[in-house]
């Protein structure tokens, strides 16, 4: 059977919410399982999917919630806190002293909430006759339904109370009423009694929207760390296929505040796509070459078949090397290069040079500058703009791709001040635009947050240099 031409194969969507609606075989069929995350999720070993930006997390929810669509004994439950006043948990009003004991218990009140739904729509499920009078009244409370968002607007400005009846109790004259506390302790106590052979799976998802600079929302997400780890503790002790899973980026995870957080980490799965290099031997061409087989099962190994002809582009003399080195190792990156791939070559055989280097030069100016830059966004406080706008225009005309902080606080002196420019530069190492260069004995290492040689973080002591696609699109001298 011929090669297809490179044109004809499909590689899906930057964005797998989109991918779910418009090619939802592409993350059946065409679904790459990079370090069994899906499984792990599935099997109720894994809570946590922690990566970057664009590393998969949202594609890992999609699939499992399309392979569980129509099954009778499965149930997933999508909670997307992208718009959600996450920060406004730690101030609901649970007759509890502010602190972390706190916002744990307020997650927990949401997440039970949650979970109580899912098993209401469980058929199968083996339950007295109090929990289908729990359900009703919450229902009647509106607490199982609703814009949850204004709820906790509201909850976090007066005190929580609910009718008594909510659970169980006798309310004369509905003058009684009970805490978020005390339902929290009636939802476990009804959940003990339950038995159900269904799987079911609370998703959260939406929390890479987030820039977590205001201390609230640090407190808020560790609260909700720890809210997960004993919850899915509890349902395991009380012996219900029941799984809360949160998808997280994994370096907000690293520093979150709490003691208990790196008890977490035996139940995550880390979408780092760095593990095989720069080469072709890297995942994300068996994730490509997965994709392309749904609608075109000639394709067995992109590299050897498109991307494998000789090259000579500065140190590269492997195409598969020359492509990846201008992404950020995250599958959107590789999916977004493979269009520009397509756009300046459709043929059947081997890519030529001339044509992969034109198709990195219009992904590093039309994809790669604004995926960047659109990370930005919201760093600054509200009417910021101009100031991004100038903290770009210093980037973009750079002497050489390196540069120290200094050089940029003297080159936006009297536009921004000192802790703008470090968050900006903070927000631009975290997003992979720029990476560190770390002294080590006597050698340079170069650390990008997608490939950390010398293991080391952000700091403002040392070197920077630009991504190898901002200097393609800026036309920067590389040295």
């Amino acid at each position: 059977m011929p090669q297809p031409p490179l044109k004809e194969l499909h590689f899906g969507h930057l964005d797998a919410s989109e991918e779910a609606i418009d090619e939802p075989d592409l993350l059946m069929g065409g679904f790459y399982d990079y370090r069994e995350a899906a499984f792990g999720i599935t099997t109720g070993r894994a809570w946590l999917i922690l990566g970057p930006k664009g590393a998969g997390k949202s594609a890992v929810l999609e699939h499992i919630r399309l392979s569980w669509a129509g099954r009778w004994d499965h149930f997933f439950s999508a909670w997307n806190l992208a718009s959600f006043p996450v920060n406004d948990v730690t101030a609901l009003q649970i007759d509890q002293a502010a602190g972390p004991a706190r916002n744990q218990a307020a997650w927990e009140f949401l997440l039970l909430l949650r979970v109580i739904d899912s098993l209401n729509s469980d058929e199968g499920l083996r339950a007295p006759a109090s929990f289908g009078r729990l359900v009703k009244e919450l229902n009647k409370a509106g607490l199982l339904q609703g814009d949850w968002a204004r709820k906790v607007a509201q909850w976090s400005k007066q005190r929580m109370t609910f009718d008594a009846k909510v659970i169980g109790g006798e309310a004369e004259r509905d003058v009684r009423k009970v805490t978020a506390l005390e339902v929290s302790e009636a939802l476990k106590a009804e959940m003990r009694q339950v038995r159900t052979e269904s799987r079911h799976l609370i998703a959260l998802d939406g929390l890479d929207s987030f820039f977590f600079e205001a201390e609230d929302e640090w407190a808020s997400l560790s609260g909700l760390t720890q809210a997960i780890k004993d919850l899915n503790r509890n349902l395991r002790q009380w012996a219900l296929p029941v799984n809360i899973v949160a998808a997280m980026r994994s370096d907000i995870f690293d520093v979150l505040p709490g003691a208990e957080t790196n008890k977490l980490k035996p139940h995550s799965v880390h979408l780092d796509w760095s593990a095989g290099g720069i080469g072709g031997q890297n995942h994300l061409w068996a994730l490509a070459t997965k994709k392309a087989q749904v609608t075109r099962p000639e394709v067995t190994n992109l590299v050897k078949q498109y991307f494998n002809a000789p090259i000579a582009i500065g140190p590269h003399t492997e195409m598969a090397e020359f492509l990846l080195d201008n992404t950020r190792l995250l599958p959107r990156d590789m999916i977004a290069l493979l269009g520009f791939a397509q756009r300046n070559y459709g043929g059947s055989k081997q890519m030529p040079e001339d044509n992969a280097k034109a198709a990195v030069q219009q992904y590093a100016e039309e994809y790669f500058v604004g995926e960047i830059f659109d990370n930005l966004a919201g760093v600054l406080p509200l009417g910021s703009a101009r100031k991004v706008a100038s903290f770009r225009d210093a980037l973009r005309t750079l002497p050489t791709r390196r540069f120290d902080f200094a050089y940029l606080e003297t080159e936006l002196q009297g536009e921004l001040e000192r802790n703008e420019v470090r968050a900006l530069l903070r927000q631009m190492f975290e997003t992979g635009g720029v990476g560190v260069r770390n002294p080590s004995g006597y050698r340079d290492y170069t650390d990008f947050v997608f490939r950390k040689v010398s293991g080391a973080g952000f700091t403002i002591r040392y070197e920077f240099i630009l991504h190898d696609a901002l200097v393609r699109a800026w036309n920067r001298p590389w040295s």
